[in-house]
């Protein structure tokens, strides 16, 4: 945590970048060439306004907002399975087999957005995959909250303003990964005449049958979700080839 003074009020620059600080900075436009860049920067993750920073110090300013693009991640963050944020104990939904029609259908929607429109739903897609523990077996074993779209939008915003951005970039390239897998079965574009209902019913049955085959092969149930998670995207890339 980095503490500054300009004009004599203090702004702080926290130790990583939130969700909506990452989204806003990723939507100025032409960043590197605009010349306000640096205190556009330090604008979205500090506040004060651009122009109290366009009259500070010139090598202040340049240093500030330096060290606030280090935060940024240059490459897909390690995908973490829970984290705690307040006091409270996050997981990644734990069961592929248990995903309800309303999670699927909600995580599909997002994730097959453009990218300057998955910015805006970032804390969205964060609040849908990562809910509140409520039973641990071990570190890598627990249950989640049971999905409800209005304790969601309360969570979205909390996470908006407060999780690591890190989390949520881990968890939607691998949610991105199985997704695209996993739609490479029905290849619904090239199905004239398919109304989206039709779709939705289509995906649904695929899930239940896919995910049947796959955690058949749970075995004991020793291991972790983690590894279950990347078990089942290993299996339809397996497929896919195949097909």
């Amino acid at each position: 945590m980095i503490k500054f003074k300009i004009d004599g009020k203090q702004y702080v620059i926290p130790d990583y970048l939130s969700v909506e600080h990452y989204s806003k900075i990723y939507k100025i436009k032409n960043l590197f060439s605009d010349e306000y860049f640096a205190a556009k920067i330090l604008n979205i993750v500090c506040g004060g306004t651009v122009e109290e920073y366009l009259t500070s110090d010139y090598q202040e300013v340049e240093y500030l907002a330096s060290h606030i693009l280090t935060l940024i991640p240059l490459e897909t963050p390690k995908f973490e399975d829970r984290f705690e944020l307040d006091g409270v104990h996050y997981g990644f939904f734990p069961k592929w087999e248990d995903l309800t029609f309303a999670e699927f259908v909600d995580l599909d929607t997002i994730s097959t957005k453009k990218a300057d429109e998955l910015f805006d739903l970032l804390h969205i897609l964060a609040a849908i995959m990562y809910r509140p523990i409520i039973n641990q077996r071990s570190e890598h074993d627990f249950d989640i909250e049971k999905y409800d779209v209005e304790t969601m939008k309360i969570r979205a915003e909390l996470f908006k303003k407060k999780m690591n951005v890190r989390y949520v970039l881990g968890a939607q390239h691998f949610f991105i990964r199985f997704v695209n897998r996993y739609l490479s079965y029905i290849r619904l574009s090239s199905i004239p005449k398919v109304t989206m209902w039709m779709k939705v019913k289509l995906i649904w049955k695929m899930r239940k049958l896919l995910w049947g085959i796959i955690f058949k092969k749970r075995l004991d149930g020793s291991l972790s979700q983690t590894e279950l998670l990347e078990m089942t995207l290993q299996s339809m890339n397996m497929s896919t080839k195949k097909k």
